[in-house]
């Protein structure tokens, strides 16, 4: 197998173990937004304490099961980062669709996990771990 082929295939495995990964990641943040919807928080703050406790949870999964294992404090630097600007990004999306298309905290943000997550890879892939493989 040549070098190309090779990496191809490492590329397509990393992409399943980030999608494995970030399905456990996106099950245990929405389950911890919609505890905090259902404990009567306002859907922003539950979503900040969602992302936060997530941005932990994550971090560890992501580093040992799709990255390598490199965890750092330049690293983790980089993952809070990221997760800030994953935020402001859902953050915006969320309020958007639920004060302006009425729909409830809890379909809005099903909607926004799609773009959540094409993000996360993006900074993930491109931009936290591009230099620690």
């Amino acid at each position: 197998m040549n070098a190309r082929a090779r990496n191809a295939g490492l590329f397509d495995m990393k992409i399943v173990r980030f999608l494995a990964t970030g399905l456990l990641n996106t099950l245990f943040g929405y389950a911890v937004y919609a505890a905090l919807i259902f404990a009567g928080l306002p859907y922003l703050l539950a979503l900040l304490l969602a992302t936060a406790l997530g941005c932990i949870f994550n971090y560890v999964s992501y580093a040992r099961m799709v990255f390598g294992g490199h965890r750092n404090y330049r690293v983790f630097a980089k993952f809070v980062v990221a997760y800030g600007a994953i935020y402001a990004v859902n953050a915006g999306l969320l309020a958007l669709l639920t004060r302006h298309w009425g729909l409830t905290p809890y379909l809005a943000q099903l909607l926004c996990l799609p773009l959540s997550v094409a993000l996360s890879w993006i900074l993930m892939n491109h931009w936290v771990y591009k230099n620690d493989r």
